[in-house]
C-alpha cells in the first residue's frame, strides 16, 4: 500500500528543521545513459552502484554520471530539476535552500518514490501484438474521470468499425458511437453530461463481441486537488520528461489513470528511452490493465539503451 500522506507528513517536518534521517530529500525523474554511467554511493554506507529510474534520493548521497551519461533529480524543496553531468560530478544530496514547494507537489513526489519497479507477476505471454483483437484500454478498472473532458481509448485492427457506448449505472444508454476506427475518442460535457458516481462503457466489434469496462466520475473538490497539483508542476521549472512525470504523479495520486496514462504517452513521444516515463506507465497498467501492458513497459524500463 502506497504511502504518500505520510511522506508529505515527513518532509514537512525536514522543511521545518527537524531532522529525519530516514527520509528521501529527493528523486531521480530522469536517467539517460548514453554511452556512460550514473551511479550513486549511498550515505548510509555501500560502494557506488548503478541508478535506477525513480530512484531516492537521501541527504549525503554522492551520485556521478560518466561520458555523455545525464540524470535529473528533483529535490523537495526545489522549484527546478538538478542536472546531473559528467561536468557538475560528483554531486552531494542535499536539499537546496530555496522556498518549498506545493504540498501537492510535494505529494506527486514522495508518490514517485513509492512506485513500484518490477511488475506483481509475470504475464502470460509478453510478446505480440497489442491489436490483435478489440481491446479497451483506457478507463478502466478503478480510474476517476473528468465530465468535462471524456477519452474512450481502445485498440483493434484497423480494418474493423467499432461501436462504443457509455451507460448510467442504470443501464440506460448515455451516448453511442457508430462506425469508429480505433482510435481515441473524446466527448466534451455537452455530448454526454456525467454527474459524480459510476458509469459503464462497452465496445462493440463484428465477430468479437462486447467488451465491458467502468469509471467514476468524482466529486468537484476531488478535482480541484488535482487541478492545483498540475498548476504547482506547471509553475515550476522542470526539465519537459520530468514535467510530464510529475504530472502523471499528480493524477495517479488521485487515481485519475487514463489522464496520467495520456500524460505520460505524451513524454514517451518526446522522450522515447526515458526509463522513468516507462516505469511510470507500467504503475498504471498495473492498477488498471489490460493484462501485459504493464510487464511490457515494465520490460521497456528495464532495457538497456541504445548506445
Amino acid at each position: 500500500m502506497r504511502r504518500p500522506a505520510l511522506l508529505a507528513v515527513a518532509l514537512l517536518l525536514a522543511t521545518a528543521g527537524i531532522a529525519i534521517a530516514a527520509d528521501p530529500i529527493g528523486v531521480i525523474t530522469e536517467l539517460q545513459l548514453g554511452g556512460g554511467h550514473v551511479e550513486v554511493k549511498p550515505a548510509a554506507g555501500g560502494d557506488w552502484q548503478p541508478a535506477r529510474p525513480l530512484l531516492a534520493v537521501h541527504a549525503g548521497d554522492q551520485l556521478r554520471a560518466s561520458g555523455d551519461a545525464r540524470a535529473v533529480v528533483v529535490f523537495m524543496a526545489s522549484q527546478r530539476g538538478t542536472i546531473l553531468t559528467e561536468a557538475s560530478s560528483p554531486l552531494t544530496a542535499a536539499a537546496p535552500a530555496e522556498p518549498g514547494i506545493g504540498e501537492r507537489l510535494k505529494a506527486a513526489l514522495g508518490f514517485l518514490q513509492t512506485a513500484s519497479r518490477e511488475p506483481s507477476r509475470v504475464a502470460a505471454s509478453m510478446r505480440g501484438s497489442r491489436e490483435l483483437a478489440p481491446l479497451i484500454v483506457a478507463p478502466r478498472g478503478a480510474t476517476l474521470v473528468t465530465p468535462e473532458a471524456l477519452t474512450l481509448d481502445f485498440t483493434g485492427p484497423e480494418r474493423l468499425r467499432y461501436t462504443a457506448r457509455i451507460l448510467a449505472a442504470d443501464g440506460r444508454v448515455l451516448w453511442e458511437g457508430r462506425d469508429l476506427a480505433p482510435r481515441p475518442v473524446t466527448l466534451s460535457a455537452r455530448e454526454v453530461r456525467l454527474a459524480p458516481g459510476r458509469y459503464h462503457w462497452e465496445l462493440q466489434a463484428p465477430g468479437h463481441g462486447v467488451q465491458h469496462a467502468s469509471f467514476d466520475v468524482p466529486a468537484a473538490e476531488v478535482t480541484g486537488r488535482v487541478k492545483a497539483a498540475l498548476a504547482q508542476v506547471a509553475a515550476a521549472r522542470y526539465p519537459p520528461a520530468t514535467a510530464a512525470l510529475l504530472r502523471a504523479a499528480g493524477l495517479m495520486r488521485e487515481r485519475f489513470y487514463a489522464d496520467a496514462r495520456r500524460e505520460l504517452l505524451a513524454g514517451l513521444a518526446v522522450s522515447p528511452a526515458e526509463p522513468t516515463l516507462h516505469l511510470l506507465l507500467a504503475n498504471v497498467y498495473q492498477e488498471t490493465g489490460p493484462e501485459g501492458f504493464a510487464e511490457r513497459e515494465f520490460a521497456d524500463a528495464a532495457a538497456p539503451p541504445a548506445r
